[in-house]
């Protein structure tokens, strides 16, 4: 029962317990008077009926008005601890750590649970019923499939574990997603950058490449050579740029031999036999390639000079080329290199 019927229904009685006694009582014996001490009251004696059970009616009507506001202040508090809850929980599947406030007993054990806890995404088909828990539920279930999520709403700090995973996915095509990544990177020493620069070295001009001043490896200056080797393409490097690059990025043998299998179908054979001859004087790790170019321009006198010039245990593989030829066996030289 509400404090509102119960005050209603508690007056109802008052009256009838009132009317009834004052109803039985004969008019000569309706008043009585109680002394205490020097005080004397004269009342009705359906009115002294009535006194106990009013005073136990407002003790009443207090004890419950006290347990409502308690009800209702710990209800107050226990919506917002769940509210707090739903947003601590939301937080840690994000990979957010932080802390949160609460008031009552039951969610502080709570919060202290999930602390200790870690998601393990299954599935996001059932709903849990709390809009904001469901929508991170989607979210990390695309992110863990492979699909790339607008995360900015969530303001996720820049070394989250959820927004690099995220990042990884970002499509390979989108510019604007690529310049997001790259503006916060100042080097290329996370996979996120990695990638991202990956994807950029494929659709960027050389200029645009340069700014950033990352330093190349093999793999990605190859990338920027089969590009310019590509005639669909509009991607365009000058000499001076092409000897920069093989100059200034650090590779192995393995990696300068396949920028040479690249670069001899666009470059004039004079002007790539000096590109090379000009990087293997400041670097050995060329020397293979221009073996190789010598090799394809057929200048086996000059190989053969160059071979003369090093210890006997180097090049092998081209020595062997150089004693098949002049034993009259002509052989490709990508089959024995």
């Amino acid at each position: 029962m509400g404090i509102k019927q119960y005050i209603v229904f508690s007056v109802f009685l008052l009256a009838i317990v009132g009317i009834y006694v004052y109803s039985i009582i004969p008019n000569e014996n309706a008043y009585y008077t109680l002394t205490f001490f020097r005080y004397s009251w004269e009342l009705p004696i359906a009115v002294w009926f009535i006194i106990p059970i009013f005073v136990l009616f407002i003790a009443s009507v207090i004890h419950m008005l006290f347990y409502s506001v308690k009800n209702f202040l710990t209800k107050r508090l226990t919506k917002k601890d769940y509210e707090t809850l739903v947003l601590h929980i939301k937080h840690t599947l994000l990979g957010e750590e932080k802390d949160f406030e609460y008031r009552t007993e039951p969610f502080k054990i709570l919060a202290a649970a999930i602390k200790k806890m870690k998601y393990n995404p299954k599935s996001a088909d059932e709903n849990t019923g709390e809009k904001e828990l469901d929508e991170v539920f989607k979210i990390l279930e695309k992110i863990k499939n492979g699909e790339y999520v607008d995360l900015k709403k969530f303001r996720l700090r820049s070394d989250n574990e959820i927004l690099n995973q995220n990042r990884l996915n970002f499509p390979q095509d989108d510019k604007k997603s690529i310049d997001e990544i790259l503006k916060h990177c100042s080097s290329l020493d996370n996979e996120v950058c990695e990638k991202a620069f990956y994807a950029f070295l494929k659709r960027a001009s050389y200029s645009d490449i340069k700014n950033y001043n990352f330093n190349l490896t093999g793999d990605m200056l190859l990338i920027l050579f089969e590009r310019f080797a590509d005639k669909s393409n509009d991607f365009t490097l000058s000499n001076a740029e092409i000897k920069e690059l093989l100059e200034k990025t650090s590779m192995n043998s393995g990696e300068f031999l396949n920028t040479a299998k690249v670069l001899k179908t666009v470059i004039e054979p004079d002007t790539l036999l000096k590109l090379y001859d000009n990087v293997q004087s400041k670097n050995q790790h060329a020397a293979f390639s221009y073996l190789y170019i010598l090799f394809e321009l057929r200048l086996i006198d000059k190989v053969r000079d160059f071979l003369d010039n090093n210890e006997e245990g180097e090049f092998e593989k081209f020595r062997i080329l150089l004693f098949l030829r002049d034993n009259g066996k002509i052989v490709d030289t990508d089959l024995i290199i």
